[in-house]
C-alpha cells in the first residue's frame, strides 16, 4: 500500500480512543464506518466540546480514502469541538501526538509525554491548516538528532497547550458520543454495564465523551480543588475561634468579693473607741484574704466595699457661741422635746455625725436661724460650762 492520507488516518484514532455508549438497535448508525462517522458528526451539531483523553499509546495506523473523505466534508469544520486530554504519566504514542495537535483544545500534563511524528505526517497536518500555532508543528517532527519524546512541560512553557493539572472540569455534562455499530449488537450490553464502567474503556460512559481509563488527579483524591479549599478554610476558622476563646478566658482575672465590716470593729479590724469624733460606725474598707492561686504567681483582684455611714441628725451649720444647757426628755431622732427652765421645746439634733443622748442627758440648745422657726438647735453639751456650774 502507499502512503495513506493522513486524514484519514486521524478517523482511526476517533474509533479507537472514543468510548461506545448507549444507542437503540435500529437507527442510522449501523453498518459500515463511514455510516458511523456520519452519525458521530450528526452529534456535535449542537456546538459541545468533545472530550477524549488519552490514557495508551496510539499509533499512525488507519483507514482508506473513504473516510479521508469524510474527515475533508465534516469533521475538519468541526475540529474546535475536539479536546484532547493527556494525563500525567501518560505517554501519546505517534498517533496521540497527530490527535493532538488536530484537537482544537490541548491540555497536557507537565509529567506527560509526547511522542514525536515523522516528517511526512507533520507536513499533511500542515497542508490541512491544523498546524497553529507553527511552533507546535515544529517541536513534534521526528528527526534524528531529537528521536527522544518530549515532555509536558515543554511545551507548557511554549505556550503551545494548556496545563491540566491546573484544569478544572466543567460544571455542566456534556452529550454522550455516539455507538459503533458492532458494539449495539452485542447481547450482553445491558448486563455488563457495571463491569465495562469499571474497565473504563469501550464501556465507558463518561460525560462529554471520555474516555478515561486512568482516574485523573481529582478522581484518585475523590475531591475537587473547591472542596479542599473549603475544608482548608473552614480548619482555619475553627482554630481562629479556638485562639479567640483562649484570650478571652486568660484575659479574665479572678474577682474577689469583699465583706463588709462590723459596725463595732474599725477597718483594721480593731475595736472602735466610743471616744473621739469618730463614732463606731465609720466608713469601713476591707480587702479579702489572696485566693489559693495568688500563690502561683497569678495576680489577684479584690472588690472593696464601703460601708454606709449613718446619719444622726440634722445638718445645719456652725455650731453658735452663745447657748443654754437643756434636758434631754425624749428621743432626737433627730427631733424631740427638750427642758429649759421647766418648759418644754421642741429641739432637733444638730451633730449629725454623733449619735444624741438618751433621755435625762444635757444637751446645749441654740435658737434656730431662720426668725419664723420654733424648733431649737440642740448640740453635744460642752464640758467647761458644766464644769462651771452653768444653770439649767
Amino acid at each position: 500500500m502507499g502512503r495513506l492520507s493522513f486524514l484519514g488516518v486521524l478517523v482511526g484514532l476517533l474509533v479507537a480512543v472514543v468510548p461506545a455508549g448507549t444507542a437503540s438497535a435500529e437507527g442510522p448508525c449501523a453498518g459500515p464506518l463511514a455510516q458511523w462517522l456520519d452519525c458521530w458528526t450528526a452529534n456535535l451539531d449542537n456546538g459541545t466540546p468533545y472530550v477524549v483523553t488519552i490514557n495508551e499509546e496510539l499509533s499512525l495506523v488507519g483507514p482508506g480514502q473513504q473516510q479521508h473523505q469524510i474527515l475533508k466534508k465534516d469533521v475538519e469544520k468541526r475540529r474546535h469541538q475536539l479536546v484532547v486530554e493527556v494525563p500525567k504519566g501518560e505517554r501519546t504514542g505517534d498517533g496521540g501526538t497527530a490527535l493532538l495537535v488536530l484537537a482544537g483544545g490541548r491540555m497536557v500534563h507537565p509529567d506527560a509525554r509526547i511522542d514525536r511524528i515523522p516528517r511526512w505526517a507533520v507536513d499533511e497536518l500542515d497542508a490541512a491548516g491544523v498546524c497553529v500555532p507553527q511552533r507546535l508543528c515544529e517541536l513534534i517532527v521526528e528527526s534524528d538528532s531529537q528521536p527522544k519524546p518530549l515532555e509536558g512541560r515543554e511545551l507548557i512553557t511554549e505556550g503551545l497547550v494548556a496545563d491540566l493539572s491546573t484544569h478544572v472540569g466543567a460544571i455542566a455534562p456534556v452529550s454522550q458520543p455516539p455507538t459503533t455499530g458492532h458494539e449495539r449488537d452485542r447481547p450482553d450490553d445491558k448486563g455488563d454495564k457495571g463491569n465495562e464502567d469499571s474497565k473504563g474503556g469501550k464501556g465507558d460512559k463518561g460525560r462529554g465523551g471520555n474516555n478515561n481509563v486512568g482516574p485523573t488527579d481529582e478522581q484518585a483524591s475523590g475531591y475537587s480543588g473547591t472542596t479542599w479549599a473549603a475544608l482548608w478554610m473552614g480548619l482555619l476558622l475553627a482554630l481562629l475561634l479556638l485562639a479567640f476563646v483562649i484570650v478571652i478566658r486568660h484575659s479574665r482575672g479572678p474577682v474577689a468579693v469583699g465583706h463588709r465590716a462590723s459596725p463595732g470593729r474599725r477597718a483594721g479590724g480593731r475595736p472602735a473607741h466610743a471616744s473621739g469624733s469618730a463614732t463606731a460606725t465609720a466608713t469601713a474598707t476591707t480587702v479579702t484574704a489572696a485566693p489559693a492561686h495568688a500563690a502561683r504567681g497569678e495576680e489577684a483582684t479584690a472588690r472593696l466595699r464601703v460601708a454606709p455611714t449613718t446619719r444622726h441628725g440634722r445638718q445645719v451649720g456652725r455650731r453658735p457661741a452663745h447657748a443654754r444647757t437643756g434636758v434631754v426628755r425624749t428621743e432626737l431622732h433627730p427631733q424631740g422635746y427638750v427642758e429649759l427652765d421647766r418648759v418644754l421645746y421642741r429641739a432637733v439634733w444638730a451633730e449629725p455625725g454623733r449619735p444624741p443622748p438618751a433621755p435625762g442627758g444635757l444637751v446645749d440648745v441654740t435658737e434656730a436661724r431662720e426668725r419664723d422657726s420654733d424648733v431649737l438647735y440642740a448640740f453635744p453639751p460642752t464640758a467647761a460650762r458644766h464644769a462651771k456650774g452653768t444653770p439649767r
